[in-house]
């Protein structure tokens, strides 16, 4: 027998099956891409080197959102959403940075004196989810569902017995784990129960600083044990999903930071680059001031102030993001954000000398409260020089816009420096 794992059949099981009889490839009988390990097909994890992905950023997911509404990630995903957003070949669903989710498709061809007698399949899926905000707790549940099998085989008979795998940075970092796992058990008996939940948590005082950041990959790897008389190509392989990227922190400058409850402060998160702060366009958005100013630096950038004919700002992608500056937690970083202010009011200044009498208020993008604001290339000579635009604007509107950054910071729980990083999308 042959099994492998790979993303949504283009066919459905009878019609594989009946492909695979007439002697075409699994491939040709509508199973994309057969292998024996899941793809990484996600956005680019953040957090440490050490363990980001080697592929390259991917297309982020986003949501849909009306003017009004200001990022409040989800936290919760039901089956239904995620094998809806899978269906096509789209083998993981990020929602936010607090719910995602994959589905692998678990095939087997039967063979008997090299002949195939008899298919299988089942999709696994895996939801993962940060429930609550004030909780470090995240939480994996685990599906089966679309149970096939025909002709000849001992798909019943199998057991399959699921087995967590993970890795940190730091390394050697313990997870806490709880819920229900199983041991190995029959395809037959996975039919009557086909969920299961498992946590895993990070206790605090573990991670790296200055955000006590514990970063990990998590894996649950699907161990088959087949029947009697029946062998695999590749004895003892395992099947695997792809890792989900982990993080916890006990950020001082984020929600739920209470070092008096020493179990209980900080949080978790997924460390993917896939929920953009949104500013909108339209012209009930109390932003609107602000979004056209970004807009206008994205798209026309040679026609912003400092003049910059090849100036090209940061945040217009997950493949060249923004990486947060939080200006009180340390000197260093006031001093920076401070600097980042006074570059972008000489500006608004050079320009209008008397902006502030006139109710305005100089804004600047990138924000002040990140790496790549104005004083970028002070602190960093690397980096060019005027890689900014700066403005001066209705005072309601930029101080509107500003609490709509500190609200997605807060919410989406972004760090700090290198480790993290976001990026701005314009909607109408």
């Amino acid at each position: 027998m042959q099994t492998w794992v790979s993303g949504a059949p283009t066919q459905q099981p009878a019609e594989v099956f009946r492909r695979l009889k007439a002697g075409q490839s699994a491939l040709q009988a509508g199973l994309p891409r057969p292998q024996l390990t899941a793809r990484q097909n996600a956005p680019r994890r953040t957090g440490p080197a050490q363990i980001r992905e080697a592929t390259t950023v991917a297309p982020a997911a986003t949501s849909a959102a009306s003017p009004q509404v200001t990022d409040v990630p989800q936290r919760k995903m039901t089956l239904a959403e995620c094998k809806a957003h899978t269906a096509n070949d789209a083998s993981m669903w990020l929602e936010s940075r607090f719910a995602i989710c994959e589905s692998q498709w678990f095939s087997s061809e039967w063979f008997r004196n090299r002949t195939v007698v008899g298919f299988s399949q089942m999709t696994v899926t895996a939801i993962a989810t940060v429930p609550d905000a004030k909780s470090r707790q995240i939480q994996f549940d685990y599906y089966y569902s679309d149970f096939f099998s025909s002709g000849v085989n001992g798909f019943d008979e199998t057991l399959v017995g699921p087995v967590p795998n993970y890795e940190t940075v730091p390394s050697g970092v313990t997870l806490s784990q709880g819920g229900s796992l199983p041991g190995p058990e029959s395809i037959a008996q996975i039919r009557t129960r086909p969920h299961f939940m498992v946590t895993a948590s990070v206790a605090p005082g573990h991670g790296l600083a200055p955000d006590d950041g514990v970063w990990g990959d998590w894996n649950m790897r699907f161990a088959p044990e087949w029947p009697t008389g029946w062998t695999d190509v590749v004895p003892g392989q395992k099947w695997s999903f792809a890792s989900f990227g982990v993080r916890w922190d006990n950020s001082s400058y984020l929600p739920n930071y209470n070092p008096a409850d020493p179990l209980h402060t900080g949080g978790a998160a997924f460390s993917y680059d896939i929920t953009p702060l949104r500013y909108s366009t339209a012209t009930t958005a109390a932003e609107r001031a602000v979004t056209l100013h970004i807009q206008k630096a994205f798209t026309q950038p040679k026609n912003t102030m400092p003049a910059n004919p090849s100036k090209k700002v940061a945040g217009q992608s997950a493949s060249n993001p923004l990486h947060r500056l939080q200006p009180g937690l340390n000197v260093t970083n006031q001093n920076r954000y401070n600097k980042n202010r006074s570059e972008a009011v000489k500006v608004c200044k050079s320009v209008d000398p008397d902006y502030a009498s006139k109710g305005l208020e100089c804004d600047e993008y990138p924000f002040a409260s990140t790496y790549e604001g104005a004083a970028q290339s002070i602190y960093d000579p690397t980096k060019p020089a005027k890689n900014f635009s700066a403005l001066a604007l209705n005072a309601t509107q930029n101080g509107k816009a500003g609490s709509q950054l500190g609200a997605y910071y807060n919410n989406n729980r972004i760090l700090d420096g290198a480790n993290d990083e976001y990026y701005v999308v314009i909607i109408t």
